[in-house]
């Protein structure tokens, strides 16, 4: 049987309406067009769909079956439409993410909550596996944002400017470089350092690691550490120092035996930006919530810097 879309909706509206006139008003057509439409199914059915009683149509034993199933077709292609508007207006769906190199996402609670409260049904979900090479990850479509501070020369890609950080020194409160107000790469010779692990195929060095070839700066022990918790724990029990972006060093500082030093100012501020190959509500709804929220990590920042120069002002 050929049976379209529109003789669901004829057989719905007749029902409804009670009469062909009504029914051709309400699906705008003309009286002699929903006659043929109707003449058509019942062609293609080869059984009548409604008996005829003078200008009243009353529906057959076959005319309320294939209603039950007009209501039913309807009601989710209903459904469909809504569900297909709400994803297209960004309401709902799915949103993956991740953050190049770090394993702290201290961050997101406050930029997830932001976000579900104006828009609930928009599931977040963090690729943690992206976060060595978020790029390739976006360009395959496993990943919708990424907060990367690395560019890969693609127009398929679109950079936005989402933060600055500056890289500052970690390090035991009782140990001897402590003292110094400002951390020079020198005086990481001979001391046991913790960085950050990374992937030297896929980005290029960390300005650390370039500073310190450079240099020709050689530490007791270069130890490299995926995860941030656990470096900062290395660092709290004395056996290490370290180096990481102020933003994701403060929330970790209270209660610990740590403290920070700034480093040479020739370290330049790092610019973090949004990634993204699609564009689409839901993205560009939870890039304003990110925007918002670092915005206000600067001022945290700030303060991280002074705490940094002034390590007296922060109790232990």
């Amino acid at each position: 049987m050929n049976i379209a879309l529109h003789h669901f909706r004829l057989i719905d509206t007749i029902s409804k309406e009670g009469s062909l006139t009504k029914a051709a008003s309400a699906l705008h057509l003309t009286q002699s067009a929903l006659s043929h439409q109707l003449k058509e199914l019942e062609k293609e059915l080869d059984i009548e769909v409604f008996h005829r009683q003078g200008k009243k149509l009353q529906l057959t034993e076959v005319g309320y079956r294939f209603l039950r199933s007009s209501e039913k077709i309807l009601a989710e292609i209903r459904t469909l439409e809504e569900d297909i508007n709400n994803y297209k207006n960004g309401k709902t769906g799915k949103l993956n993410i991740s953050m190049q190199c770090y394993t702290a996402y201290h961050w997101l609670p406050g930029v997830i909550k932001d976000f579900k409260s104006q828009w609930p049904d928009i599931n977040i979900n963090i690729v943690s596996d992206a976060s060595r090479r978020p790029l390739e990850y976006l360009m395959r479509g496993d990943l919708d944002l990424g907060i990367v501070r690395t560019q890969m020369v693609n127009t398929q890609i679109v950079y936005e400017p989402i933060f600055e950080d500056r890289l500052i020194c970690i390090l035991p409160a009782d140990h001897p470089l402590a003292k110094k107000a400002v951390i020079d790469i020198c005086d990481f010779q001979d001391q046991e350092l913790i960085l950050a692990l990374y992937d030297p195929s896929y980005q290029e060095t960390p300005v650390i690691e370039t500073l310190i070839q450079e240099q020709h700066v050689k530490p007791k022990t270069l130890s490299r550490i995926h995860y941030t918790d656990a470096t900062i724990e290395m660092v709290n029990a004395g056996l290490g120092i370290s180096v990481m972006a102020d933003w994701i060093v403060k929330p970790y500082l209270p209660g610990k035996h740590i403290v920070t030093k700034p480093l040479h100012h020739s370290i330049a501020k790092r610019t973090w930006y949004a990634a993204t190959c699609k564009d689409t509500p839901a993205i560009q709804n939870f890039l304003s919530c990110l925007k918002n929220h670092f915005c206000k990590t600067e001022l945290l920042c700030n303060d991280v810097e002074e705490v940094a120069a002034y390590p007296e002002l922060r109790a232990i």
